[in-house]
């Protein structure tokens, strides 16, 4: 088994956009480097400015290199893809889309240092943040001097060393395997790692604010193990949450907190109210049949 540490620098983030730069250490099982793959490559659209603000990669350094499936990183990659080796990248979605516009169909393992992240270590998980969190930079000139490479700030071999001492620190934790397999299904997640709620437990979110966890589910584009964590603790939640109406004049009170103060609101939502959750409208039936008891 090897492990492929990659990451690729990109002409930007849309839908047309290609990859720049390809870059990877590939380890053995124990995590020591080697070979190390970096290659800028010709994509066939300029690299935009944005992109170019953060990663440095000018038209200039790009004249005269291949396209990235004529790079020999782009063969080696090939060569490495197999199921019993591990392809470790921070947010591997993205990774994975570009270098499938290249014709790479990965077949390896995927380990997503990001994902596992949300889960061990709930909080800012950035790849950069991290690097300076733990303390990781501090590795980066003894490895570089062992392995005779120059890095820079942001490009994908910076990065792929970064991420390389991110997976080492992991590794302290969890098994490489365990990491590898719990990737390759969703990954329950148990803190809110954005917005107002951010910080707390899902479980408590999902009783106390439910209707906040049901509109994200609704309207938000959430990655698949957000969307399978809020699912999750709804469904365990049900019979202990606090079912609020969500809007009009009552809005955060539950429809038996209505009920006695004004039971001709409840009927008339009883009767008319659309485009409610299904646990929204079992709670005002039983709000409105209460009235005839």
């Amino acid at each position: 088994m090897k492990i492929v540490i990659l990451d690729t620098e990109t002409t930007g983030t849309e839908a047309e956009d290609r990859i720049c730069q390809l870059s990877y250490l590939v380890a053995d099982e124990n995590g020591q480097v080697t070979q190390i793959h970096d290659a800028l490559c010709t994509p066939p659209l300029p690299v935009k400015y944005d992109a170019m603000a953060v990663h440095h990669i000018t038209p200039e350094m790009l004249e005269g290199t291949p396209p990235c499936t004529g790079t020999n990183a782009y063969a080696r990659l090939q060569e490495l893809n197999v199921p019993e080796n591990i392809l470790v990248i921070h947010n591997a979605q993205f990774d994975l889309e570009m270098l499938a516009k290249e014709g790479f169909e990965n077949r390896m393992q995927v380990l997503d240092t990001y994902r596992i992240l949300r889960k061990v270590e709930p909080g800012k998980t950035g790849l950069q943040y991290k690097r300076y969190e733990l303390g990781l930079y501090r590795l980066e000139e003894p490895f570089t001097r062992q392995h005779k490479i120059q890095i820079r700030a942001h490009d994908a071999l910076g990065d792929v060393v970064v991420l390389k001492f991110l997976l080492d620190h992991l590794r302290q934790k969890q098994d490489l395997q365990e990491m590898a397999a719990a990737c390759a299904e969703p990954i329950l997640l148990e803190i809110m790692p954005f917005g107002r709620h951010m910080g707390e437990r899902i479980e408590e979110v999902a009783i106390n604010s439910r209707n906040d966890l049901q509109y994200m589910l609704d309207t938000f584009d959430l990655d698949e193990d957000l969307r399978y964590s809020f699912g999750y603790w709804m469904e365990v939640t049900k019979d202990r949450a606090r079912i609020e109406v969500g809007f009009g004049k009552y809005k955060g009170k539950t429809p038996a907190e209505i009920a006695p103060i004004d039971p001709g609101y409840i009927r008339w939502l009883d009767e008319k109210a659309t485009n409610i959750s299904d646990e929204l409208k079992s709670a005002i039936r039983n709000a409105a049949e209460s009235l005839t008891r």
